[in-house]
């Protein structure tokens, strides 16, 4: 089974992220900044799928990103908002620099179709980093 983090302050998005994913066989975690989001990465090792907001209060999407860079586990981050592309561009930029395997932005709201694309996707991505990494 595959694991999939949310950072995302905004629950209801978060729990329809989740319930598709869940549907989709990923085990999922809700984490509503990103605080809590480095705290349940630093509990395990296994490959996981990081969907992350922009905007959130106590500890942002970019300012989550050295916290990501220091964990040696195997992960794909994607970055997520509702707000303008720059933001999420910055931060995939800082995230790539800092060797984060980071895949394609996501515009809220997502859709269901383009969810689970995205989350086929990514499964077949941690496969393989899990493949390589043993």
């Amino acid at each position: 089974m595959q694991k999939l983090y949310i950072a995302d302050d905004n629950v209801e998005f978060a729990e329809y992220l989740a319930h598709v994913a869940t549907r989709d066989g990923w085990e999922t975690e809700i984490c509503s900044n990103g605080l809590k989001l480095l705290e349940r990465l630093r509990e395990s090792d296994e490959p996981a799928l990081l969907l992350v907001d922009i905007n959130m209060p106590q500890m942002d999407g970019i300012e989550v990103i050295s916290g990501i860079a220091a964990l040696t586990r195997p992960m794909r981050l994607r970055f997520m908002t509702g707000g303008g592309a720059p933001s999420m561009e910055a931060a995939k930029l800082i995230a790539q620099a800092r060797d984060i395997d980071v895949g394609d932005n996501m515009h809220k709201p997502l859709s269901r179709d383009l969810l689970r694309d995205v989350l086929q996707t990514e499964a077949g991505t941690l496969a393989q980093k899990q493949e390589q990494s043993m």
